[in-house]
């Protein structure tokens, strides 16, 4: 189960899930590591930003244990006007390198998601080639990329190829449909190819259905349900 805004539930509620995850064989998907998004964080190099990347990451780590997780996403912020985008890329690579070392510690994995920025205006990382040269400088089990392709469709497309470059750096997807977010065939996407393609190279990892619904109400639950329902590999 993907609960991105985990964090901003009671610690009482984070206990309640882990206890039902438990309870009905279920595992814990994704939830956002870092919350921050009014001033510039891992693009930075100052000791006040270290400090609050640190903070969110602590906070993260107790989240975990709660609801016994693994995977978090970690999103690179805004970016900082004043300074140089090479010089934001290398902040945000030494800032992970620090925070790597905790996490594997933690037994967890930041997950980098390109983030585009047709939706988020200011997010710094909003391809997935920038993400990967970003995971592969950082050289850590316990960081990798989360392969979002409604994100990845908005910004770069070609989908399928950009898969096969980063496959040696994904932890998970998140799937939905473009150009609105929502559920698979309700878009300009194949995503009878695109899954089976991801079945084919032998992952049995997460995909997380990150999406809305393209009808209201009823209907478009039963749409949803009847895609995932059918869908065959």
């Amino acid at each position: 189960m993907e609960d991105n805004f985990l964090k901003l539930r009671s610690v009482e509620v984070q206990e309640k899930i882990g206890k039902e995850l438990a309870k009905q064989n279920l595992e814990m998907g994704c939830f956002v590591n870092n919350l921050i998004f009014d001033r510039p964080t891992f693009v930075s190099d100052s000791t006040e930003a270290r400090e609050v990347i640190l903070q969110q990451l602590q906070e993260t780590i107790e989240v975990a244990k709660r609801v016994n997780g693994k995977y978090v996403t970690t999103l690179s912020g805004i970016f900082d006007p004043s300074l140089d985008r090479d010089y934001q890329t290398a902040n945000v690579i030494e800032n992970l390198k620090y925070c790597a070392e905790i996490a594997e510690k933690a037994g967890i994995v930041l997950g980098i998601e390109a983030i585009t920025g047709k939706w988020w205006k200011g997010t710094f990382v909003t391809t997935i080639p920038h993400a990967y040269l970003i995971v592969k400088a950082v050289n850590s089990p316990a960081v990798k990329l989360i392969f979002d392709t409604f994100q990845t469709q908005m910004e770069t497309g070609n989908i399928i190829a950009n898969i096969d470059r980063v496959w040696d750096e994904i932890a998970l997807f998140q799937i939905a449909d473009a150009p609105q977010r929502t559920e698979p065939d309700s878009g300009e996407m194949n995503y009878g190819h695109i899954l089976k393609h991801i079945q084919a190279k032998g992952y049995n990892g997460l995909i997380e259905m990150e999406h809305s619904i393209s009808q209201p109400g009823k209907a478009g639950e039963q749409a949803v349900i009847d895609f995932y329902k059918n869908f065959a590999y």
